[in-house]
């Protein structure tokens, strides 16, 4: 039943991921509210994309305390309605801080209760593949963006016409319907995929840690060469060599499964140790540059000539990209560990971060960064729920993680204020989050450096 947990989530995050929308959305939604305040611009209402991940990091830990007392099925409905409810009051709102109020805090915090309870309840039923778990629910959330943006564009500019850099009236006045319709399907989908999630009765969990127990027990006893996975042997002397009595370590270059948390702690005992600290702090340097390209691709985009038809385009596949990283980066997790993962991306993060603003010289090339970068981001989603339940245990992953996804919200009020200066330019910003990313990678050094090397069996024999 675990695939059925893990493909309901994947159908919830459907909605859920509408967040992504904002990159298409915000020329049409701009253009309406200018109608009632026409000193606003693009980087007025931005806030109330940027306001969503951090009202989610609220509704993390309020959703795990639900969902201690109510399971997974009761606080999904419970953050699906919130969720939907905010999106079509936001056909109402006339105001940017209205709108900071539907669509950023109420739709933000819907979004952050129901958001982990597929996660959790999917670790609960394959406790071995919590990558793969996480990657297959969180595709949904990469994809829905790219789904909704056509449907919220066809709804508001079907004739495909251009913003100079607003939209007039004809195209304005369709954004209420399109909050309207929008809200309504949301609805459809959290409660259709929150109705498939249940937990594992008592025989059905004895039977899960069965399993688990007999499948490690099986990788213990496997003999040499007879997997997939290759391995070094090393003698006394630290040479290579073929399998033998004098045999004093044996240790796979690719381990499929990696070392999970001994215990379990809670938010209290998690804020005690610098590795959540640390783990915060990653999260906030290396989504920065995501967030930038999802909010802010359209805007840069048309400000050099690239159409609209053909920016709503590159946004939906982009969004497909952030699907793709996002079980990617979750099957490389449970197949190469975490660690090697987490390096991959923030390094490949930051090199292809660099090419952003040269990169607009064609709409091929821009084409082309924009969904790498919003893939490497997508995958952040699929990897930090794992890495949070591999150090700090699965029981309380909903709130300890929230803690971490804090830090995306915290990068985003950072953007927020880096965009508003008069002192940075548009190519200053796109840097500095290229470079946190790389300084994200050598913090995966620090994470656990000595568990890193004996992980990718780096300085060969360990003597003793």
């Amino acid at each position: 039943y675990g695939w059925v947990v893990a493909f309901a989530g994947f159908f919830m995050h459907l909605a859920l991921g509408t967040m992504y929308c904002w990159g298409t959305f915000t020329p049409y939604v701009t253009s309406y509210l200018r109608k009632y305040n026409g000193s606003l611009g693009y980087s007025d209402t931005i806030i109330a994309f940027l306001a969503a991940p951090a009202a989610q990091a609220l509704g993390m830990p309020i959703g795990g305390m639900i969902e201690q007392k109510l399971g997974p099925r009761w606080t999904s409905l419970i953050g699906g309605w919130i969720m939907s409810f905010g999106v079509i009051l936001s056909a109402f709102t006339t105001t940017v801080s209205g709108l900071v109020t539907t669509y950023g805090i109420l739709y933000g915090i819907g979004m952050g209760i129901a958001y982990m309870c597929p996660i959790k309840c999917g670790y609960r039923w394959m406790p071995k593949r919590k990558g793969i778990i996480s990657g297959i629910v969180v595709t949904g959330f990469g994809l829905g963006g790219a789904v909704f943006n056509i449907v919220g564009a066809s709804i508001c500019n079907p004739g495909n016409k251009a913003g100079d850099p607003y939209f007039g009236d004809d195209v304005a006045n369709r954004v209420p319907t399109m909050f309207t319709i929008l809200g309504c399907i949301y609805a459809l989908c959290t409660t259709l995929g929150a109705l498939a999630l249940r937990d594992p009765t008592d025989a059905e969990k004895r039977a899960i840690e069965h399993e688990a127990e007999a499948e490690s027990k099986e990788m213990d006893e496997e003999p040499y060469g007879e997997t997939n996975t290759c391995y070094i042997f090393c003698s006394s002397s630290g040479k290579k060599s073929q399998p033998s009595r004098d045999v004093e370590m044996r240790r796979p270059l690719n381990p499929k499964v990696h070392p999970s948390a001994t215990t379990d702690k809670t938010l209290q005992e998690m804020l005690k140790d610098p590795k959540g600290y640390l783990l915060f702090a990653m999260m906030g340097m290396t989504t920065a540059s995501g967030v930038l390209v999802v909010g802010t691709y359209k805007t840069f985009g048309a400000s050099h000539g690239i159409s609209d038809q053909f920016l709503t385009f590159i946004g939906s596949l982009s969004l497909c990209f952030n699907g793709g990283g996002r079980l990617l980066y979750g099957y490389l997790c449970d197949k190469y560990g975490f660690k090697l993962s987490l390096l991959v991306d923030f390094f490949s993060q930051f090199v292809i971060g660099s090419f952003l603003v040269a990169s607009i010289v064609s709409p091929a090339t821009f084409s082309i960064v924009v969904c790498l970068m919003i893939m490497n981001y997508g995958g952040n989603f699929a990897m930090y729920p794992t890495v949070t339940a591999e150090m700090f245990g699965t029981n309380h992953v909903a709130t300890n993680y929230g803690f971490v996804f804090a830090g995306f919200a915290f990068s985003s009020i950072i953007l927020k204020i880096c965009l508003s200066s008069t002192f940075l330019s548009y190519s200053a910003v796109v840097y500095g989050t290229a470079i946190a990313s790389g300084i994200a990678g050598g913090c995966v050094f620090i994470l656990t450096t000595k568990d890193l090397k004996k992980y990718l069996n780096w300085g060969g024999s360990d003597k003793k």
